[in-house]
């Protein structure tokens, strides 16, 4: 009974792509940095709370939007699934339209489950965001407002943003500028150039990873009428979309460090960029080619990673070391 347990919650938290919570987890722990960089003093509480709700925020995301695929079908033509952890606890349960509960094991999950976690996982954001608004800034209510609402509409109907062609827009406020700058404000009460543009750059970096991970599964999008950039623009634009990202992402932090919005430290984040040519090399070479096209999926969340983490450590060593 207990291995059934354990292994109902690796398949729930595979099911929620934990992995990919920091594509939230890390902007706001960015926007904390440049906080208290700006002269803010550092409130270990307050970014506990925020990224409790912010990682609910993401999994309730991944929930819906693994809900609405699989009843749309989109997932289970898209041949580029198996790359991306997640939805395949549907496809692989053979009982999962039934609703079939077979022990705790590989049938607890139904397409049911998957929206009652998007629900309860929402409903945990909520919470937090009601308690952040009563006792730090009720000014934080729309953003947190509309934030819970992109995330749940961006593949549920009647909306479908995801859907409609704004899914790398929606991606790319809900991981870069919402968090980044919702945390500055909370922490600070005041938004600035600074937070702004941290937040653009951080929300290229998550976008570029949805956007490259979209391209093998183009087909199948365009299959279920689903209008992403790689449906719309074809597979063969990220030979100049991903160059795109990037180039503007890591000029922006260049730009900003000779307007002196940054500090000279920021630019540790360009140590990256052997990475992000390795990524470039793949999907210029391989944009029609599933297997081979895999790896540089996984890059883009590297690059977004150590990227994010070297820029907050450059505001860091500015402090501390000048």
């Amino acid at each position: 009974m207990l291995r059934s347990v354990f292994k109902s919650i690796a398949l729930w938290i595979q099911a929620s792509r934990a992995l990919y919570t920091i594509t939230v987890l890390l902007p706001c722990c960015l926007g904390a940095v440049v906080a208290w960089w700006s002269g803010c003093s550092f409130n270990w509480g307050l970014l506990v709370l925020i990224l409790v709700g912010m990682m609910f925020a993401n999994i309730g995301t991944n929930f819906t939007n693994d809900y609405f695929d699989y009843k749309s079908g989109v997932d289970k033509l898209d041949e580029g699934r198996v790359y991306k952890k997640g939805s395949e606890v549907l496809y692989d349960n053979p009982l999962a339209e039934s609703g079939t509960v077979d022990g705790y094991a590989l049938y607890f999950f139904s397409p049911r489950t998957i929206l009652v976690s998007a629900l309860a996982s929402l409903t945990v954001t909520a919470a937090v965001g009601l308690y952040l608004v009563l006792r730090v800034d009720w000014r934080i209510l729309p953003i947190g407002l509309l934030g819970i609402l992109m995330g749940y509409f961006y593949t549920a109907p009647p909306v479908k943003f995801g859907y409609r062609g704004w899914g790398d827009l929606i991606c790319f406020l809900g991981s870069g500028p919402f968090p980044v700058i919702g945390t500055y404000f909370l922490f600070t009460g005041t938004i600035t150039w600074t937070a702004v543009l941290a937040g653009i750059v951080a929300g290229l970096w998550v976008d570029a990873i949805l956007y490259i991970g979209n391209v093998p599964d183009a087909e199948a999008d365009r299959a279920v009428g689903k209008r992403t950039l790689s449906t719309i623009l074809g597979r063969k634009a990220v030979r100049t979309l991903a160059p795109l990202y990037y180039g503007v992402a890591f000029g922006l932090v260049a730009l900003s460090v000779i307007l002196e919005l940054f500090p000279l430290w920021a630019l540790l984040c360009l140590l990256t960029l052997p990475i992000v040519i390795r990524v470039l090399m793949i999907t210029r070479r391989h944009y029609d080619r599933i297997p081979s096209f895999a790896p540089a999926i996984l890059m883009t969340v590297q690059v977004f990673a150590i990227s994010t983490v070297l820029l907050a450590l450059g505001f860091i060593l500015s402090k501390t070391v000048g």
